[in-house]
């Protein structure tokens, strides 16, 4: 094999891995930039999540509020109304 048939064929080998190379980055660049919507998708959901269940404690411990206001205010109601019937 001559040299200028050898360099021809070293030449084309390089070239081929240059092609699947820029190949192979570009489908890295494309999968990291679907792994990068989904990860902004995800937090996104995930800081709704975290608003609703905030929204919700908040909900909660003013209903759990007015529940203790609700039963104590029964609760004198028939304290009164017991002290009233023995006396």
């Amino acid at each position: 094999m001559s040299s200028q048939t050898k360099f021809k064929k070293d030449k084309e080998i390089i070239a081929e891995y240059e092609a699947q190379i820029k190949e192979i980055r570009t489908q890295l660049v494309e999968q990291f930039k679907c792994l990068e919507q989904q990860s902004e998708s995800r937090l996104q959901l995930l800081q709704d999540l975290q608003e609703f269940f905030r929204r919700k404690a908040e909900i909660e411990l003013e209903y759990s509020r007015s529940l203790e206001k609700l039963a104590e205010r029964f609760s004198s109601k028939i304290r009164s109304s017991r002290e009233h019937q023995f006396k």
